[in-house]
């Protein structure tokens, strides 16, 4: 091959080429024909099945779900204590949520694991901590429960069996409420 014969022109260029010609006369007689069907016994792979050939493949199944699960772990926190005025506030919006209404809640959720005991100069070995995330749900209250100080949000989350459990809040957990119609009482 000499240097006469490799073009940086257009691909459209090619087919003149000594080469391109080359190839034209060897396959001239299927170069402009149509493309054959397939049997019957072996139709045409539909669109969505071929695009699943090319999807990404997980060697590791769980390896994502495994990374998420680490860096939440990381991300752990302790659970903040609302001032008295804060637990007010949040008591008066308390009351004014209804069954049917929509709301956000920002709650803290603990970890399952037993809490953490730190020393503290005052109490040396009796402050415990629990650890966890704080969570955002928006929802319908499905349960106001004042007597287990209890919430119950329908958030459309099912499970894997198709049913939509609700999501239990404890009143203590509540950072922040807020929703159409709740108003501060304060102000």
């Amino acid at each position: 091959m000499t240097d006469k014969n490799l073009s940086t022109k257009p691909a459209d260029n090619y087919k003149n080429t000594p080469m391109g010609k080359a190839v034209q006369k060897k396959y001239a007689d299927i170069l402009h024909g149509s493309r054959p069907e397939p049997s019957y016994r072996h139709p045409r792979m539909t669109l969505s099945n071929r695009a699943k050939i090319f999807s990404p493949f997980a060697a590791l199944r769980g390896y994502e779900e495994e990374i998420a699960a680490e860096g939440e772990e990381h991300l752990k926190v302790t659970k903040i204590e609302l001032s008295e005025e804060d637990k007010g506030k949040l008591s008066d919006k308390l009351l004014q949520v209804k069954k049917g209404m929509e709301v956000t809640v920002c709650f803290f959720e603990a970890d399952d694991v037993e809490p953490a005991i730190f020393d503290t100069p005052a109490e040396p070995a009796r402050s415990a901590t629990h650890l966890g995330n704080y969570r955002t749900v928006t929802g319908i209250v499905n349960h106001i429960d004042s007597v287990y100080r209890e919430l119950k949000i329908n958030t459309g989350d099912k499970n894997v069996l198709g049913k939509e459990l609700p999501v239990t809040i404890h009143f203590d957990d509540i950072l922040d409420l807020s929703g159409d119609g709740l108003i501060d009482i304060d102000k």
